[in-house]
């Protein structure tokens, strides 16, 4: 009888008793980490949750590629604590690379749970099948992308183009040893992923699964990072599209209406989850709870909030002097004060200036303890702001920027922050979106996205880097080469 082996030994774990809270996924609780003949829905959602599971890991998006995507741009800095300081000095190659070691393979994991569902063709037809198909579908797609926008060039950059990432579709298996696709390729796979899953998924699932809004966001983002001819007008029709329905549910942040800051503060900083968690503003937050983070490993050793946030032992991330200047006064993602203690941008507690120079400000984005407990906060991936900034971004790449100038002031204004004069337009959107998703893993890749050399104003020893440096790509580590005679490391490091 022909054996599933699960690529983490996640649902094993997991212990029988269901948690009661109903923004938890659908754990499904075997004797053990193999499933035989996949030939329910109940089988196969479980195959499914697992891809969700490894995704939330410490390896991927529950800690290592959010914080890479802050801690090697120009706005973050990392000081008391030895963790990602090698990554933030941009020292590492093939065989030391402990900070992102295991997102590689981490990411390969979720794939290869997608493919088993995706794959799968015994589960009889039916409304649930196609949704867990398509939710497999934006998994992987998003697996693809992060893959791709971390291990190879940028695709506008021309540089490298055969360096994408190996494209593995099929069902598990140890003996193949695929090589490297080219980036257009990886792009290809992921668009074609994306809209699969956008014509089939939920409209309006849970919070911790992936929907059609997810799906389209992502694909705009995709779009505009690409840019191949045509791409920023299908970009600007989906962002515009997720734009809509969430400016039709009234919920979501967008440039409408003005955010209050006590809303805009407690999406992020409430230790209650009932006013952060399961939002209108969220399109795909993380599931944290008791049961998932015994599977994803987030804890008190390792975590988002153990970094961030001021008061934990580990703290170690602070945003620098100029990016806190950079805001208006009252705009609300920084708060009234930096001696305010629960503003989201605070120096209470910062390193002496005799320690860092000039002194850095925690944020609160992460707090440590929440309704449920220590480190059980959802972590938020997708919101539906992006579909503002990906439309603005969009309106200005098709040549319409009066009206992005307009949008993006619009935007800024909703915030309470500056008015921009469009002289740089690119450079404008850029700097919004830095303050809008600061301590949610975009900034290094918005940089590498559009080319931009790295400058850190300060906190640095490695303070500037050339667009084309061969460190905005991460190499893979040894082992995989050791693994895999076909692939090959990304050029410079070998």
């Amino acid at each position: 009888m022909k054996k599933y082996i699960l690529i983490i030994s996640t649902l094993a774990l997991l212990i029988a008793g269901n948690s009661c809270s109903e923004r938890d996924l659908d754990l499904f609780p075997p004797s053990l980490d193999e499933i035989e003949n996949i030939n329910t829905e109940a089988k196969l959602q479980q195959i499914l949750n697992g891809g969700y599971l490894s995704i939330s890991s410490t390896s991927v998006y529950g800690v290592r590629t959010m914080v890479l995507g802050d801690i090697m741009g120009d706005k973050m800095f990392t000081n008391q604590n030895p963790s990602f300081l090698n990554s933030y000095n941009f020292n590492f190659n093939s065989t030391q690379q402990s900070d992102f070691s295991s997102m590689y393979d981490g990411l390969y994991g979720v794939i290869a749970n997608c493919n088993l569902v995706i794959n799968n063709t015994v589960v009889p037809n039916s409304a649930g099948l196609t949704r867990i198909k398509a939710e497999a579908r934006i998994l992987r797609g998003l697996a693809y992308f992060t893959l791709v926008n971390y291990y190879s060039a940028s695709p506008t950059s021309g540089l490298n183009p055969e360096y994408g990432v190996p494209l593995v579709t099929t069902n598990y298996d140890a003996s193949i040893q695929p090589a490297r696709a080219t980036i257009a390729q990886v792009y290809d796979q992921i668009i074609a992923d994306l809209k699969d899953g956008m014509m089939n998924a939920e409209l309006s699932g849970p919070k911790t699964t992936l929907g059609v809004n997810a799906a389209k966001l992502l694909l705009s983002k995709v779009y505009l990072t690409r840019r191949a001819a045509g791409d920023a007008q299908l970009a600007l029709q989906l962002s515009t599209e997720v734009r809509d329905f969430a400016a039709s549910e009234g919920g979501a942040f967008g440039s409408e209406n003005a955010v209050l800051a006590t809303t805009y503060n407690q999406y992020f900083a409430a230790q209650n989850d009932g006013v952060s968690e399961d939002q209108p503003e969220t399109v795909w937050e993380l599931d944290l709870t008791s049961d998932t983070n015994r599977v994803n490993g987030i804890g008190a050793n390792i975590s988002l909030p153990g970094y961030y946030y001021r008061l934990d032992p580990k703290k170690a991330f602070l945003f620098n002097e100029t990016f806190y200047s950079s805001f208006a006064v009252g705009d609300v993602r920084k708060g009234p004060s930096a001696a305010v203690s629960s503003a989201l941008l605070t120096q209470v507690g910062t390193p002496a200036i005799t320690v860092d120079s000039p002194r850095g400000y925690w944020t609160n984005k992460y707090p440590q303890i929440s309704s449920e407990g220590r480190y059980y906060r959802n972590i938020k991936i997708l919101r539906f702001s992006e579909a503002y900034l990906n439309r603005i971004e969009a309106l200005s790449l098709t040549g319409q920027t009066a009206q992005a100038l307009i949008e993006l002031n619009a935007f800024a204004t909703s915030r309470s922050g500056v008015t921009y004069t469009g002289t740089n337009l690119l450079a404008d959107i850029l700097a919004e979106r830095s303050k809008e998703f600061y301590g949610e893993g975009q900034r290094f890749l918005d940089l590498k996205r559009y080319n931009q050399p790295l400058s850190r104003p300060s906190n640095c020893s490695v303070c500037d880097l050339a667009a084309n440096d061969k460190l905005f790509v991460l190499p893979v580590s040894q082992g995989a080469l050791n693994s895999n005679e076909n692939l090959k490391q990304y050029p410079g490091y070998n």
